[in-house]
């Protein structure tokens, strides 16, 4: 059972790149907010993301979420706030719980984003 269980968690627990390092900069995400969220932040969605874990396209910048290429959308990035260190990207995904309206896709999970300044 305790076998199971362990690759469950380790999942679960890079499934929202995001949620790691997230008490490195909570004092910096507290204050961020999006044209989708008033507040980015409930005390551990947000975090460093990886190079893995987005990337800058034809289309536009994209993040990994749940394995899937999320397009970061107008709404995503942050107007108020700022970065707890501008050399790398960072998110602010809601956890993958069901509501009462059913599960959200991975897309529709992202809250926030800032990247990295353009070279």
């Amino acid at each position: 059972m305790m076998r199971s269980i362990v690759p469950l968690i380790l999942l679960f627990a890079t499934d929202a790149m995001a949620q790691h390092n997230h008490a490195e900069g909570h004092n910096e995400y507290a204050t961020w907010a999006s044209h989708k969220a008033t507040n980015c932040c409930n005390n551990m969605d947000c975090g460093v993301l990886n190079d893995g874990e987005w990337r800058e396209t034809s289309e536009g910048t994209q993040v990994k979420i749940s394995g899937q290429w999320c397009p970061v959308l107008p709404e995503h990035f942050i107007i108020r706030g700022k970065s707890p260190d501008w050399s790398k990207a960072h998110a602010c995904v809601q956890p993958d719980v069901k509501y009462s309206t059913g599960r959200k896709t991975p897309c529709e999970r992202l809250l926030c984003f800032s990247g990295t300044p353009k070279s």
